[in-house]
């Protein structure tokens, strides 16, 4: 609505001054009103009518022809820029013409339509011709620089043809409404200048216009209240008074540390939830098991998975320490591992453990804020003044690269070259853009592309498999992906993992970063272990726009990394949902070409690395390289799987 009222206030101004302009300079800016307005808004080419009660018959026989070349060819005008040129041009070649049958030929009439053509020409490449939804849409481009154009252009028009002082007055209140405070001041400059050209420099007549264009109302002192102008320049004045005003400029650190806290409170209620359904001692499960591990383990000859990897181990004596009948490696002693944990023992630990994770993040992400707060806000002012007010701003602070998404609070189509100049202006790089239903998301153009492929296959016997995974592609094109493996097989462990995986889910929606979000999701598995057994996890997230990628191994298996055709290996030296050990963190640099390979022990435990360094090429794709592992795989067990399998494959290319 702000929109269309700034307009009006614009249209009846200048519609307003040809009544103070000679017949012929009349007419012809009349068409060139008409042809502006044309671009804006088709119904306010008919306001120029207003002047026919004052102009002659013939001129307004020209007025209706051009009224009509516009409504007419107004579908044409809406497809580029060039048809809008030519019915303008067409427009002033008729004015020109029956003007020169009528009255003859003037030099005058030449000049004036040369330079109203020019005039028009720069306002006409400040708009966007698009189709938006299969709708034929122009949109200003810059519209403080098409207002500013259209102000010079009748500046030299009321300085050279006309003597009036109030289209003068009112032509520098114009001024106020561009609202840019060095506008004012280039205009009272070249004001002074042409006034010198005249050998006339009347210094009240240079400080009174250049006064309005600061405080428009005070246009009312320079009336002398002789018949009605005078409520015409206060009801003007007035209203570009108050309309700059009516703009509401988002106050970037209030909304984003909003976010911030929306993010922890959810968390919280989530850990609550937890925490409130039975709480157990760590100490005293971490106790047991080491007791266990001593008493049982140490001296057992069985070469069973429990027995030579410490994760397995771990998630076995955990579900029989709390009574689960899921003995699957045949343990002669697993009815002694029952240790009955106390609920009425509360711990605090993990609740202060949370507290701190989420303390310290805060403290990143607010840090992280202020380097960035002015960027941020030059951003914002920038759309602002191509008007565009913004309505919510959600800047990913945990992001390792430049992302960010805004919310417009107008219906104005957003112009994707203009969005991204401004946000080369106010962050110094070149960004992507990407555009769902009323939100824009921003980030930094990626450097890699990412391609994967995934595939999960049930134990023999089993109808389902306890291994699950997990993937998110984000807007920026950054990737989260997981892999977790439920303790056993079947429902109980498919139940295991995907709960783990909801979780991450959960987690990940958070502005969090992913040291973050796995230790609260650490807090949450202590919380739940007490009633629930464990699961594996591989988190790996991949930024294409730093090649970057940050694995995190929990109790997995083994991950492989194909580079420039060398097989690296990747251990895991963490318990199950665990972060203890900093050696199951990774940072890798990602390259074209590169192969990432998530798998579960169903794969690992049955494929040498050897092996799997035959198996895989760098030429092959995700798909080909998934295919050739899993094909592998059933005829080495002759299609008799003896655990659940998953893999994720994934290829970077240029």
């Amino acid at each position: 609505m702000k929109k269309y009222a700034v307009l009006a206030l614009h249209s009846c101004f200048y519609i307003t001054a040809l009544l103070f302009f000679p017949d012929t300079t009349s007419i012809f800016t009349a068409g060139f009103l008409i042809s502006i307005l044309a671009l804006e808004n088709i119904w306010f080419i008919i306001l120029p009518l207003c002047i026919t009660f004052f102009i002659p018959i013939s001129h307004i026989y020209i007025l209706v022809a051009v009224l009509c070349y516009h409504i007419l060819l107004y579908p044409f005008i809406k497809r580029n820029r060039y048809y809008a040129l030519g019915v303008y041009a067409l427009s002033s070649i008729t004015t020109f013409t029956v003007l020169t049958i009528v009255e003859g030929f003037h030099i005058n009439t030449i000049y004036i339509m040369l330079y109203l053509f020019i005039i028009y020409c720069f306002i006409n490449i400040q708009y966007v011709f698009q189709t938006i939804n299969q709708k034929q849409t122009i949109i200003p481009y810059h519209q403080k620089l098409i207002d500013l154009t259209l102000v010079l252009g009748y500046f030299f028009i009321v300085f050279f043809e006309c003597e009036n002082q109030y289209v003068m007055l009112f032509l520098f209140m114009q001024l106020f409404l561009i609202h840019d405070f060095k506008y004012n001041i280039v205009f009272l400059l070249l004001y002074a200048i042409t006034s010198m050209t005249q050998k006339s420099f009347p210094i009240e007549e240079t400080l009174i216009p250049s006064f309005m264009s600061f405080f428009p109302a005070g246009v009312i002192l320079s009336f002398t209240f002789e018949g009605y102008l005078w409520i015409l320049g206060f009801i003007y004045s007035i209203a570009i008074t108050i309309l700059p005003f009516l703009g509401k400029k988002l106050a970037i650190q209030e909304n984003y540390l909003n976010t911030l806290f929306d993010d922890f409170n959810k968390y919280l209620n989530n850990l609550n939830l937890e925490y409130n359904k039975n709480i157990k001692l760590k100490e005293l499960k971490e106790k047991k098991f080491t007791e266990i591990s001593t008493t049982f383990c140490s001296g057992c000859n069985k070469t069973t998975l429990c027995r030579t990897k410490l994760e397995k181990r771990y998630s076995f004596l955990s579900a029989a320490m709390l009574g689960a009948k899921l003995n699957i490696y045949n343990c002669p002693y697993y009815n002694n591992f029952y240790t009955d944990i106390n609920a009425d023992n509360l711990n605090k630990s993990l609740e202060y453990s949370a507290m701190k994770s989420l303390s310290f993040e805060l403290s990143f992400l607010y840090n992280q804020s202020l380097s960035m707060k002015k960027e941020y806000e030059k951003f914002i002012s920038l759309l602002y003044s191509y008007g565009y007010p913004i309505q919510s701003l959600d800047i990913n602070l945990a992001s390792s690269s430049l992302y960010f998404s805004i919310q417009l609070n107008t219906m104005k189509p957003a112009i994707e070259s203009l969005f991204l100049r401004c946000c080369y202006k106010a962050f110094g790089e070149h960004l992507e853009m990407k555009q769902k239903e009323n939100q824009i998301y921003f980030f930094k153009k990626p450097q890699i592309k990412i391609t994967y492929a995934h595939t999960v296959l049930a134990k023999e016997g089993n109808l389902m498999s306890g291994d699950n995974f997990f993937i998110k592609k984000d807007y920026n094109s950054s990737y989260i992906f997981a892999l977790s493996d439920g303790m056993g097989s079947g429902y109980t462990a498919y139940t295991e993992s995907m709960d783990a995986l909801k979780t991450i889910s959960t987690l990940s929606s958070y502005h969090f970063r992913t040291e973050t979000i796995l230790k609260l999701l650490e807090d949450i598995y202590e919380l739940r272990s007490n009633y629930d057994r464990y699961a594996t996890l591989d988190f790996l997230s991949v930024d294409p726009a730093n090649r970057k990628m940050h694995l995190y191994k929990m109790g997995s298996s083994t991950t492989y990394v194909l580079h420039n055709q060398k097989l690296l290996t990747y251990e895991n030296q963490a318990l199950p949902l665990k972060l203890d050990d900093v050696n199951s963190a990774y940072e890798l640099d990602v390259y074209p070409g590169d192969f990432i390979f998530l798998l579960s022990d169903g794969i690992g435990d049955f494929i040498s690395n050897q092996e799997f360094e035959q198996l895989v090429d760098h030429h092959q794709t995700a798909e080909e390289a998934c295919y050739s592992i899993v094909e592998y795989l059933k005829r080495k067990e002759q299609g008799n799987f003896k655990d659940d399998l998953s893999l994720i494959v994934i290829k970077a290319i240029s």
